[in-house]
């Protein structure tokens, strides 16, 4: 009788054994970065590689039939690429491959917003992807990022986005006009005051949103995240306004807290 090796095991066993090699820890592809005076956030990792996390699919071809789907729903893939267009990329994937696909970042500049709000209804207008999480990471470099050019247009494209668990922007240590966290208020309020507008003050409405987002910031990684919930029914506005309130006053106080900074530089991650 000839030995049992690994691949004479039963299929839901090897998936097994896997599922406990391949989980990444949280914010795989990024550093925390910190100076004396300020919380610099994460930054990203340039010593990551993704390929590297799935390089077991190389082992053979029943490592590769195998484990596939859980290699790569497991792993963070980062594009930091900002030259060649992202859609471009997927495109060297096999379908079954952009399937399994559940975690993704990418590094975004100008180009890389105005094309995000331009997408209809799914990430990057691909109905065959669902990501538990996506993040959008500002390119760092001497330029200035100006996103309030882009908050009314990421505001409709979270009213209608779907199949993405996970929101999450980071400022990678980019230099942001009008500073971050500023950036992040303003983007709620707007996304709250659109909504009552959708619901209550449109001719021939409510109309609804197709996703509802809940949102938190995060200063010591200088980012913030929006979670998508299931979408709110049509309320009386009374009964809206009673749901509305608290999350209205958690952001006032943020934006308290944000205006009475004694140094406003550290924002912006000066030392």
């Amino acid at each position: 009788m000839s030995k049992p090796t690994f691949l004479t095991l039963p299929a839901e066993l090897r998936l097994q054994i896997i599922s406990y090699l391949l989980p990444q820890p949280p914010e795989s592809g990024f550093l925390q970065l910190n100076s004396p005076n300020a919380a610099l956030g994460l930054i990203l990792d340039a010593a990551y590689s993704s390929s590297q996390h799935i390089s077991l699919l190389l082992t053979c071809r029943q490592f590769y039939a195998d484990f596939t789907p859980l290699a790569f729903s497991s792993t963070t893939f980062l594009i930091i690429d900002t030259f060649t267009p992202i859609l471009q990329r997927f495109f060297t994937l096999q379908a079954h491959q952009r399937q399994a696909l559940r975690k993704l970042a990418f590094v975004a500049g100008a180009r890389q917003f105005r094309e995000m709000c331009q997408w209809e209804k799914w990430p990057f207008d691909m109905a065959s992807l669902a990501l538990d999480e996506l993040t959008i990471v500002l390119h760092r470099s001497a330029h200035w990022h100006y996103p309030s050019d882009f908050t009314s247009d990421i505001v409709s494209l979270l009213r209608r986005l779907r199949q993405v668990r996970k929101l999450k922007f980071v400022r990678n240590g980019a230099n942001v006009k009008g500073f971050f966290k500023t950036w992040y208020n303003r983007l709620v309020g707007l996304m709250l005051k659109e909504d009552h507008r959708q619901r209550y003050d449109v001719p021939g409405g409510p109309y609804l949103e197709d996703t509802w987002w809940e949102w938190g910031y995060d200063e010591n990684e200088q980012s913030f995240e929006l979670r998508a919930v299931e979408r709110k029914p049509v309320l009386e506005e009374g009964e809206y306004m009673e749901w509305v309130k608290p999350r209205v006053q958690r952001l006032v106080r943020d934006m308290e807290d944000e205006e009475e900074d004694p140094d406003p530089r550290a924002r912006n991650g000066w030392p």
